[in-house]
């Protein structure tokens, strides 16, 4: 396969709000560079891969900002000894701050052309490099089936460097056009891939501390294979207008982190808690019918015996308010295990 073409850099038009809104409008994304000061995204990677150390996820003979992995510490979000580890990254202090950064902010606004707001939810991933024993890359999806509201925008950040074989993201410029796509069971966002061929071109480039890629909540995107041997690190949080309305579940912290009072008791300054709650916020329910396609399908396959069901079971049994739900899904992982 042809390497995938560098992105258009548009660091130049960051100024510049409408000429940043129609590349948007055209491509679906932008790709901006020292959009935060290097330092700020190195001082965050020093303190989650402190917490990451403290969790056994680090080659303790390495030095610990090379940030090399232990191999026998990998593990993935939803799996539970990722998410006793993944809790104290994402509830970090400094890491919450870095989404609300007056630069991030001003050029959000830039783009609307309005008052922008931060998401309160955000995603902080860790991925393990590609192994024998272990694979998992973020597959083929789109963003606007779990975040719902108003249209929305995400900043894709790695938290330090980030070359294409370490897992940099990649998008198809000009698929933000197809609306949503139709989804199958998979190890995409929220255990869905896309079930159909993808529309666009496939862009991706290297990442340098600060450097963010900003893409709307309907153009597919992706991350490469991990090749190697550190962690790659990184945040995506979601942007849109304020005056649009925002789901629900945008507003409680990531699935597993507790309550706002649960993520604010490790804090040591108040600055950046509940910066929205002077907002005239319109919240909505989110459309979970992509989620109840979703378990129907992983259901079957995991009656079938099928693994691919496995991610999306494990979401199930840690995210669904439906008691039975989550009792059906237990029984099923116990048995894809067993098997």
């Amino acid at each position: 396969m042809k390497p995938y073409p560098d992105f258009l850099d548009s660091t130049s038009l960051a100024a510049d709000g409408p000429a940043l809104r129609d590349r948007l409008a055209r491509d679906g994304y932008l790709f901006v560079r020292n959009l935060l000061p290097a330092q700020a995204i190195l001082d965050v990677r020093d303190r989650l891969l402190r917490k990451a150390a403290e969790g056994g996820w680090l080659d303790p003979t390495a030095p610990m900002n090379a940030g090399i992995a232990n191999p026998a510490a990998a593990c993935k979000d939803p799996e539970d000894r990722y998410m006793r580890v993944f809790r104290h990254l994402w509830c970090d202090e400094e890491l919450h701050r870095l989404r609300i950064h007056p630069a991030i902010i001003d050029l959000f606004t830039r783009i609307f052309g309005e008052p922008a707001l931060a998401h309160p939810m955000f995603v902080q991933r860790n991925i393990f490099p590609q192994a024998g024993n272990f694979d998992f890359t973020t597959g083929i999806h789109q963003d606007r089936v779990h975040i719902g509201g108003a249209t929305n925008y995400a900043l894709w950040m790695p938290l330090g460097s980030c070359p294409r074989e370490k897992g940099a993201l990649a998008v198809a410029a000009g698929s933000h056009t197809a609306g949503v796509l139709p989804t199958k069971v998979g190890t995409g966002a929220g255990g869905m891939d896309i079930a159909v061929p993808i529309p666009g071109t496939w862009v991706t480039g290297a990442f340098n501390p600060g450097d963010g890629l900003i893409f709307q909540d309907t153009t597919v995107h992706k991350a490469l294979p991990n090749r190697t041997r550190e962690i790659r690190m990184s945040f995506d949080a979601r942007f849109q207008p304020l005056s649009q309305p925002i789901a629900d579940v945008n507003m409680t912290p990531y699935a597993g982190c507790g309550t706002w009072e649960d993520v604010y008791a490790t804090w040591e300054k108040p600055d950046g808690q509940y910066f929205w709650k002077d907002f005239p916020l319109e919240i909505v329910p989110l459309d979970r019918s992509h989620y109840e396609r979703r378990d129907a399908m992983a259901f079957e396959m995991a009656e079938r015996g099928d693994r691919q069901a496995r991610d999306a079971i494990l979401r199930i049994i840690q995210r669904d308010k439906d008691p039975a739900k989550r009792s059906r899904a237990e029984e099923l992982l116990g048995r894809l295990d067993a098997a």
